[in-house]
């Protein structure tokens, strides 16, 4: 909404604004296996202590709502449907390709676990990446019993700028956008460069 004005100094800048994504798509098959574990464990040490093979462990499953092609929650016990599942239980296959590499020659090259266990090449480069990238996992068992869609909701919404959450149910909220935002003239009248920063905040109870 701040930019959008200014074509003539922000257009040229779209080029920049794109990811490539195949660059982190090249799995690196020369690390050893053990190396491999090792680094499971150190990422993904959250997901190594779930029992996903307990009712609660696998409660659910993501599917593509064939209507608006929109992410869907099904319940995997009480539905049909989770033949349609999208690769989302994230934590559920890092565990399970953790158990894999453990059977395997940690000296060998993952390269070779990767031609006898193709099945892994998926959860391989996600571990690699989440090596370089911290914060790219969310950081939850996404088909647990216990897990809220709405705190994935909460937490991508805040990024928008969005404040004063009101859940309607544990898979959406109603927001508010720039709430407290100051109009043009107000930010011409205020004084300090915090003042005119601040407002996306909003203030804590007593602050």
């Amino acid at each position: 909404l701040l930019i959008e004005p200014h074509g003539d100094l922000v257009d040229e800048l779209g080029a920049d604004l794109q990811v490539d994504e195949q660059a982190a798509f090249r799995i690196d098959g020369s690390v050893t296996a053990g190396a491999a574990r090792a680094q499971i464990e150190d990422r993904y040490g959250w997901a190594l202590g779930e029992d996903y093979a307990a009712r609660d462990g696998c409660a659910r499953f993501w599917y593509v709502s064939e209507a608006k092609l929109e992410p869907r929650l099904g319940e995997r016990h009480d539905e049909p449907g989770a033949d349609l599942e999208e690769p989302l239980d994230v934590g559920r296959a890092a565990h399970a390709l953790h158990r894999a590499l453990g059977g395997f020659d940690p000296a060998e090259p993952l390269a070779a676990f990767l031609l006898q266990h193709p099945e892994h090449r998926h959860t391989v480069r996600r571990v690699q990446i989440t090596a370089r990238y911290p914060y790219a996992e969310i950081r939850d068992n996404l088909v647990g019993a216990g897990m809220l869609p709405i705190d994935m909701l909460r937490c991508k919404l805040s990024f928008f700028g969005a404040t004063k959450f009101d859940p309607r149910s544990d898979r959406w909220v109603r927001i508010t956008m720039y709430q407290d935002a100051p109009f043009p003239d107000e930010i011409d009248e205020m004084a300090t460069v915090a003042e005119v920063d601040d407002w996306a905040f909003p203030p804590l109870p007593g602050a």
